[in-house]
């Protein structure tokens, strides 16, 4: 990858240590210079905190784009609010603007206890809700590698402002070029939460890919073609 280009700046999901990025940076463009923002592995942060920390580590001056995977996808809209018009544009991959599984909030002290958040995960059950069944064991073996990294107190935490969190009057509000990226067969965040963000900004182009929810990492060359695309179209990218 080259070092100059436009700053493309990639925040990423739940686990937020960025290392699930690789198969979408070595794909990008040479005109796109990557920088992984990680989120703290170890301390609660809120979607306000987590702001206020991904905020210090922006570009001050220079033109930049946002990536946001999941999580990442409510806090990029609350950046937008506090930053200038260097940020020129918005990529918002598999993600929602409010609670994607509401029906399911008043489960959360049983399914967000300690003890079954700080269980790794079995591998059937990381294809299913994350990576698909036709993933190589290389990219499987990764995911669970990061989990272990990030202490359960913090995923758990995460999981909590997830279902707290709505952010669809920013959503509606927000006037950046934005592209809104959604996986057709995501078992984590479900199609309605697709469905809301397009039923709130019709104007958006929000395109569907035909894979599991973790779309940067398992159709990282599609989801680049796309991305480089809206950012000719949208910003000039040479």
């Amino acid at each position: 990858m080259a070092s100059t280009g436009l700053t493309t700046v990639l925040l990423p999901g739940l686990d937020g240590t960025g290392r699930m990025f690789d198969p979408l940076i070595a794909q990008l463009p040479d005109s796109l210079c990557p920088r992984v923002i990680a989120y703290p592995t170890q301390h609660m942060l809120n979607y306000a905190q987590l702001t206020d920390y991904v905020l210090s580590q922006l570009p001050v001056a220079e033109p930049f784009v946002l990536i946001a995977e999941s999580f990442a996808g409510p806090l990029a809209l609350q950046i937008s609010t506090r930053i200038g018009p260097n940020l020129s544009a918005m990529v918002l991959c598999a993600t929602f603007v409010s609670n994607p599984r509401p029906y399911l909030a008043w489960l959360a002290p049983l399914l967000l206890h300690e003890s079954l958040v700080s269980i790794t995960p079995p591998k059937w059950l990381v294809r299913y809700l994350g990576l698909g069944f036709d993933t190589p064991d290389a990219l499987l073996n990764r995911v669970l590698a990061v989990h272990k990294q990030v202490a359960a107190q913090v995923f758990q935490h995460r999981l909590q402002e997830v279902i707290r969190m709505d952010v669809r009057e920013l959503w509606r509000q927000c006037r950046r070029p934005m592209l809104h990226l959604y996986a057709t067969h995501d078992h984590t965040v479900p199609l309605r939460a697709s469905r809301e963000m397009q039923r709130l900004r019709p104007d958006i182009p929000s395109i569907g890919i035909d894979g599991p929810h973790l779309l940067l990492q398992t159709r990282a060359r599609q989801c680049a073609a796309l991305i480089e695309k809206f950012l000719k179209e949208e910003i000039g990218l040479d």
